[in-house]
Formats: C-alpha cells, sequence, structure tokens
C-alpha cells in the first residue's frame, strides 16, 4: 500500500477517539446535538482517505515508489501524474460516497487499497461538496460506523455560503421558529384557520424579507393544510408548499410535530432532490440549525415513517 502525505514526512498518528466515541454515541441515540458533536471533533481530525493511482502510470515509476515507500510500509509524497484519485462507494440505492477512516483499527486486515491518503477531514469534505464528483457526501468507518454525512451537512462544515430563495428561506426559517416560539399557539391556529394561517404567516414573512413594496405573487389557493391528532401524544400538521409547482422554491412540504403533554415539539422538512435525485429528508431545531437526514419518505408514505422518526413518539 503506497502512504500519500500531502505535507509531512512520515506517517501521521491519529488520535480520534474522542470522535470514534462521539460516534458511537450518536449511532445508539441518533440526536442532533450528537451529530453536531460529531462535527466539531470532525472540523479539527485528520482521517484516512482510500485511492487508486492513475490507470496510466509509468510502471518504473510504480516500482521507484514502491520502493520509496519500502513495500507500502512508509509514507511518500505522490504529485502531478502520480497523485491518486479517491475510492468513490456506491450503495444500492445509486449513491455514491468518498470513504474515510478515522484509524486503521476501522478497517479489517484483509481490506487492502493501493494507496491511502492522510488529510485533514475538512479538505475531504471540501473535495465531497464538488459538483464534478456527483458524490452524495462521505461515509466514515464504512466498514464499522458506516455513518453517512450527506453534503448539505458537509456544506455547512465547510462554511459553504448557500444561495437561498426567499421561499425556501420562509420554510425552513420562519415557519419552523414559529412553531417553535409558541408550538401550542401555532397548532391551534393552523388547526382551526388552516390555509388562512399559513397564508397570512407566509404573506408576512415574504413582505418581512422582500419590503412592504414587494409584489406577493401568492394566493390561499396556493397552500394546503392536513392537520392530524393521532395520539394525546401527537399532533400534527403538513403543510404543502408546492401544490402544483406553484410556489417556488425546494422546499415542498413541512411536517410540525407537537406533545401537547409535554411540549415537545419538531420540524421536518421535504426538499426536492437534484436532478435524478431522489427528495431530502431535513429538520429544524429550536436553535434554526437545519440538519440533512438523508433521503425523504416515498409520496404516500410520508405521513407514517415520519411519525417513526418523532423522538418522544419512538420512547413510547
Amino acid at each position: 500500500m503506497v502512504i500519500n502525505m500531502a505535507e509531512q514526512g512520515k506517517e501521521p498518528v491519529l488520535h480520534n477517539e474522542e470522535l470514534e466515541a462521539a460516534v458511537k454515541e450518536f449511532k445508539g441515540n441518533q440526536t442532533k446535538d450528537r451529530l453536531l458533536k460529531i462535527l466539531s471533533y470532525l472540523d479539527k481530525a485528520t482521517v484516512m482517505q482510500p485511492a487508486v493511482l492513475p490507470k496510466d502510470l509509468n510502471p518504473q515509476k510504480m516500482q521507484e515508489l514502491m520502493k520509496e515507500s519500502q513495500g507500502g510500509k512508509a509514507p511518500v509524497k505522490l504529485t502531478g501524474q502520480t497523485k491518486p484519485s479517491p475510492i468513490i462507494l456506491k450503495n444500492d440505492k445509486g449513491e455514491q460516497f468518498f470513504a474515510a477512516f478515522t484509524g486503521k483499527e476501522q478497517m479489517p486486515r484483509e481490506q487492502k487499497y493501493p494507496a491511502m491518503i492522510f488529510l485533514p477531514f475538512r479538505e475531504c469534505a471540501k473535495a465531497a461538496v464538488k459538483k464534478e464528483f456527483g458524490l452524495s457526501g462521505i461515509v466514515l468507518n464504512p466498514f464499522t460506523d458506516n455513518l453517512v454525512l450527506y453534503t448539505a451537512v458537509l456544506e455547512g462544515l465547510n462554511g459553504k455560503a448557500v444561495q437561498i430563495l426567499p421561499e425556501d428561506k420562509i420554510a425552513r426559517d420562519n415557519f419552523s421558529e414559529r412553531f417553535y416560539k409558541n408550538k401550542a399557539d401555532f397548532m391551534e391556529k393552523i388547526g382551526s384557520e388552516k390555509e388562512s394561517f399559513v397564508f397570512a404567516c407566509y404573506e408576512e414573512a415574504y413582505r418581512r424579507l422582500l419590503g412592504e413594496k414587494a409584489v406577493f405573487p401568492y394566493t390561499k389557493e396556493n397552500f394546503h393544510v392536513i392537520t392530524l391528532n393521532i395520539s394525546d401524544e401527537l399532533h400534527l400538521a403538513r403543510i404543502t408548499l408546492a401544490e402544483g409547482g406553484a410556489i417556488r422554491g425546494v422546499c415542498l412540504c413541512a411536517f410540525c410535530c407537537y406533545n401537547p403533554k409535554t411540549e415537545e415539539g419538531v420540524y421536518y422538512l421535504i426538499q426536492k432532490g437534484a436532478k435524478q435525485q431522489k427528495n431530502k429528508l431535513l429538520t429544524v431545531d429550536e436553535q434554526g440549525r437545519c440538519l440533512e437526514l438523508g433521503e425523504a419518505p416515498e409520496e404516500g408514505s410520508e405521513l407514517y415513517e415520519l411519525i417513526g422518526k418523532v423522538p418522544w413518539a419512538k420512547k413510547a
């Protein structure tokens, strides 16, 4: 195995014990706070990324590299025509990912790669979100933890400024803020006033963003609301934001889930997927942090699957 180092002349010793412990905690109980803890460790972590050498690499040059690396035991710096390409993994849904490992112990002993790159996770994340790769994200420790980090999460880690339409900002930020500010009042009003309440909230947020004189292009008929009191501990409102494609933006619908007994709440969004990709499921927490949860449920099974994701419903 040829080991590729970016700057150093020797293989680094990885100390990702706290990161690995945080990943184990998250796999046992997948909360937003635990995911954010993982991201804070990854922001400073060095990881191992498997790679392949160029197909047109000169055999003589290959022998020289193997000699320099002492048969793959010592690191060498590869650049230019000898620079390896990261290996891309593909799941059964057709999604493609970079692989990254927090340490050698996360790989089976029999698993061998032509090259291994040691690099800051930030650099791996920057490459993974580039459109030319067409990736869905990064899989961390695929043989053990198999933690999938989608591109929306990686873009947040990179601090990438993402352009967002006013319609999507309203769906993501304004509606979620209004819901969390007074969950009981929000659910009471949306239950009694339905589309009229959503329309009024939407127009108010739209003019706050674009100015009072902005032309508001939507009508009450552009929105659709369904409310369900599923149990004493779960009330749910579904707000359709793109009925017939009338509303601009990629946020298709929002789900407000509320527990009247404990006053817990969770806000989900379904976002239209990129071309030839499935829709995405997102959640926004009470601090306004938006996280991608993976593929959205198929249309028709949304309510059933989302009910299964509601934190307090899972505890019952």
